[in-house]
């Protein structure tokens, strides 16, 4: 099992997010040990390596570009984190399990909008229209 500290903070560096929400994220390890339980933690074990090293993004990249199932996992883990949902190894797609995996996905704050599913509720302007108030 794979420490979720750990996971956390290789989230963060892939992401680029500096405070990724930890019961989330411990959600996420779960589902990603489960589809990808022995590459998960490789790619743990090549970001300890590589963030004490003088630059953790170029040999992280180095380790990715070098193993293709490696940078699968990795990409799984930032679209599960964009999204809540990914690809598992055999091309089919994990959704996310909960409502909250799918609004807490990071494309919401990139894009500044919220979940198409997800209206804002008040205080925020809410109702038919509200898409029409500034936040």
């Amino acid at each position: 099992m794979i420490d979720s500290i750990d996971f956390r903070t290789l989230s963060e560096h892939l992401t680029g997010e500096p405070a990724l929400d930890g019961p989330l994220a411990d959600a996420f390890r779960q589902r990603l040990e489960r589809a990808y339980p022995a590459d998960l933690g490789r790619l743990v074990t090549a970001w300890h390596e590589a963030a004490s090293s003088p630059d953790p993004g170029a040999r992280l990249k180095a380790a990715l570009d070098a193993d293709t199932a490696l940078a699968q996992a990795a990409r799984a883990t930032v679209i599960v984190w964009y999204t809540g949902q990914f690809l598992r190894p055999d091309g089919s797609t994990d959704g996310p399990e909960t409502p909250d995996q799918y609004r807490s996905g990071l494309v919401w704050k990139v894009i500044q909008a919220h979940p198409g599913s997800a209206a804002p509720t008040p205080p925020a302007p809410s109702g038919y229209g509200y898409w029409t108030e500034h936040p």
